[in-house]
């Protein structure tokens, strides 16, 4: 606990909200498949990085652990990483947004028997967005 006390509160939101939201793509059914009475020997459900649309889910997965490492090596650990903080804050400020985008149109792209891991994923991405905006904002950065 003491660790995250270090971080700003962007900092905390991009943390917690792209954890939740890698494990949400990892995890949890986004498609669901409707089999009726079947009884099959195998999960009809498709995670955030599985078909249909798995590159949508693979490069918000990505973005979001970009941001999440950033945050554990620059503030959570001795390590410095190249460029600025003015630079990440607008890399996560870039990368937020991004990765909402990715998922809303994830989201659009197939809208058929989602499930609900499909919805808290795009909130996900709203909060990880919220969060590098949040990060940009602290830093200075033209946001």
């Amino acid at each position: 606990m003491r660790a995250l006390a270090k971080l700003s509160q962007g900092e905390r939101i991009v943390l917690i909200g792209g954890l939740a939201l890698i494990v949400d793509l990892l995890v949890l059914p986004w498609h669901s498949v409707d089999l009726g009475d079947l009884d099959i020997a195998f999960d009809p459900t498709r995670t955030g990085v599985q078909e249909p649309n798995a590159a949508y889910g693979v490069v918000a997965m990505i973005l979001a652990s970009i941001m999440v490492l950033q945050i554990v090596i620059a503030r959570l650990t001795p390590a410095r990483l190249p460029g600025s903080p003015m630079l990440w804050a607008q890399v996560h400020l870039i990368a937020g947004v991004f990765v909402a985008v990715v998922l809303v149109v994830k989201l659009f792209r197939e809208t058929e028997l989602l499930g609900y891991g499909a919805y808290s994923g795009v909130l996900g991405g709203i909060l990880v967005a919220y969060g590098g905006y949040c990060v940009a904002r602290a830093a200075g950065s033209p946001a």
